[in-house]
């Protein structure tokens, strides 16, 4: 199955949620250029982020990675399906996956450390 990243944004500030959703496009964009394939989403937990995530899209001209939120009828059903526990602590969560198995969960993290995002995604290809 194809790699997967998945980023789940919750109590974090719009900056770092940008600066995540901007240096994850642009690792996607990378890694496809080298003939990889992996998806790669971000999801907002609060369903009113629709318009944000619009504007967001627009401004840093996302185009290979989706961003999207949970509908509010919906919204219990997938944080319980992907074991997510909702806190005033909780930021985000950040999963990377492959052939269905997680390979790196990384929790709060923040743009700055983004490099040790890129490596457990960069890990997924080692030896292929």
């Amino acid at each position: 199955m194809t790699p997967q990243v998945q980023v789940w944004i919750h109590k974090d500030s719009g900056e770092n949620a940008a600066g995540l959703v901007a240096k994850l496009e642009e690792l996607i964009k990378e890694l496809r250029k080298e003939k990889k394939e992996i998806y790669a989403f971000v999801i907002w937990v609060d369903p009113t982020a629709k318009d944000r995530i619009a504007k967001l899209a627009q401004e840093k001209k996302i185009e290979a990675i989706a961003l999207c939120y949970l509908p509010e009828k919906r919204r219990d059903s997938y944080l319980q399906l992907f074991k997510i526990a909702l806190s005033d602590d909780l930021k985000n969560i950040v999963f990377v996956y492959r052939n269905k198995t997680l390979s790196a969960k990384m929790i709060n993290v923040d743009q700055k450390d983004f490099d040790k995002v890129k490596q457990a995604i960069k890990d997924l290809f080692k030896g292929s």
